[in-house]
């Protein structure tokens, strides 16, 4: 009989401990970037620029091609329902908060956390498992100048920026959807204009920020948990997906229950 409540008390005492873990790890490395040696300061920003390479700019054609289209089919289905109702003018708030506020920050994360974040961890947990890591401590050099801050700081940078491009495309293509369904340019952009306040977009700037901190953190610390077995290279890799799909959806549905 106590089996099962024995099984769910070790459960969340490892999740617990797991979550600990991760805030020690968060905090060492906000701790390294103060403590960064002058020497590695410019190995760290090429570092960080191959990141960015690789995380945004790789990455860009595919957030343009989920941000039209899915902008394009929500705009000409809003556009022709709220024609019918003769409530045009719902379609700005429409665009503002379902996909600016809502879809798009989420959306860009998620496709980030899938891509980059499990490279992140695949490629640290295989440097772990060759034996780099312990070779930069022998030399006396933090990994965490070497490996970690470079791509938090990459992926906050890159989260953030596909974040922007992301919605910019998104109110581009609206307005075509809108216009091959009768509505007037000048309309549209009155409508969306009028109802895009300074708190929309502050709200998507903390969402990328946040989901950027997510994508940086996770993925690096299950890529350097792994403990020497290449069997654990991809666990580590899946563990990191998840995870950061995860805490980004338990991040924003925090910001739908503050900011509603």
């Amino acid at each position: 009989m106590t089996a099962p409540v024995a099984a769910l008390g070790q459960g969340v005492a490892r999740s617990i401990a797991l979550l600990g873990a991760l805030a020690r790890f968060s905090f060492l490395t906000l701790e390294a970037a103060r403590w960064l040696p002058r020497a590695g300061r410019r190995v760290a920003f090429r570092v960080l620029l191959r990141q960015v390479w690789f995380t945004a700019l790789q990455a860009l054609p595919l957030i343009l091609v989920l941000s039209s289209i899915l902008s394009f089919l929500v705009i000409s289905q809003a556009v022709r329902e709220l024609g019918r109702l003769g409530a045009t003018e719902l379609l700005g708030r429409l665009m503002v908060i379902a996909i600016v506020r809502e879809l798009g920050p989420l959306i860009t994360a998620l496709a980030v956390a899938g891509r980059s974040g499990t490279a992140i961890a695949a490629e640290l947990a295989t440097n772990k498992v060759m034996g780099e890591i312990n070779a930069l401590e022998g030399m006396g050099i933090d990994p965490l100048h070497y490996h970690v801050l470079p791509r938090f700081g990459a992926a906050i940078l890159s989260v953030l920026g596909l974040i922007i491009m992301f919605d910019l495309v998104a109110i581009v293509s609206g307005l075509l959807a809108a216009t091959a369904n009768g509505m007037v340019p000048a309309r549209y952009f009155d409508i969306v204009l009028a109802s895009l306040a300074l708190g929309d977009v502050w709200v998507t700037v903390t969402k990328g920020l946040l989901f950027g901190i997510i994508v940086g953190t996770i993925p690096s610390f299950q890529g350097l948990r792994v403990r020497g077995s290449p069997t654990e290279i991809p666990v580590a890799a899946s563990q990191a997906a998840v995870g950061s799909i995860i805490a980004i959806f338990i991040c924003s549905g925090l910001f739908v229950f503050l900011f509603a």
